[in-house]
């Protein structure tokens, strides 16, 4: 700039990725207005309310950054602030034991009701065709003991048990959890999904959620298919 010296002038860039690409979907489902429902009364203590938190989180799972929670702040300080809905100086904020304290409340949290809502947004916000779903399940293969993820009940809600079944990975010498996710047939939207024990039978849990799938949907005429092998058309 004219009257400025070169020494006067400074760099500063930021990544802005596939942000304004996610950030229009999230909005036009209100996701950020979701998450600050999780625990509204802010903590005094920091700049980053647990909705931003869980923002900044679920923004880098879906660019498929993955990045451990303690370095969660180097990466949100790499990225244009406004994309993260964050201040200038908020990244700063966003240590491991701030969205640690985030996903306890969201663990706290009517985590059935987020997900519901979200759906339902989702149908109507995109005109979801719900005459089909497609359901399937795999294992989460885990390393280690887990003493303490036995099933018990944790601050009133049930927690899973991580413990050995029959492993898709191959894998029986570890232990696991039983993922199960439910889409669309148009699009493929997920509308369901479930961490059951690791011990826990495929075959046990389509029932549970069928029921589910015809009160989301609210009809009990739709086609599901399970594990994508056979089509049977379910109806009360």
């Amino acid at each position: 700039m004219e009257g400025q010296s070169p020494d006067s002038l400074s760099l500063k860039s930021h990544i802005v990725a596939g942000l304004p690409i996610v950030n229009h979907f999230l909005d036009k489902l209100g996701i950020d207005h979701l998450l600050a429902t999780v625990h509204p009364t802010m903590d005094m203590r920091s700049k980053v309310s647990d909705g931003q938190a869980l923002g900044v989180l679920l923004r880098n799972i879906i660019l498929r950054d993955r990045k451990p929670l303690y370095s969660h702040y180097e990466w949100a300080k790499r990225i244009l602030p406004e994309l993260l809905g964050l201040g200038a100086s908020d990244a700063n904020g966003l240590n491991d034991d701030r969205i640690g304290r985030a996903l306890e409340h969201l663990f706290d949290a009517d985590r059935a009701t987020l997900l519901t809502e979200t759906f339902r947004r989702t149908v109507k916000g995109f005109a979801i065709d719900l005459h089909q779903f497609n359901n399937d399940s795999t294992t989460l293969t885990l390393s280690g003991e887990y003493h303490a993820a036995d099933g018990k009940v944790v601050r009133g809600k049930h927690s899973v048990e991580i413990t050995y079944g029959h492993n898709k990975d191959h894998r029986p010498d570890l232990k696991q959890l039983l993922f199960i996710l439910t889409v669309s047939a148009d699009g493929a939207v997920p509308v369901h999904c479930r961490v059951m024990d690791g011990n826990v039978a495929d075959v046990d849990t389509h029932i549970e959620t069928w029921n589910m799938l015809r009160e989301l949907s609210g009809r009990p005429d739709f086609t599901y298919v399970a594990d994508c092998l056979r089509t049977s058309s379910l109806s009360h």
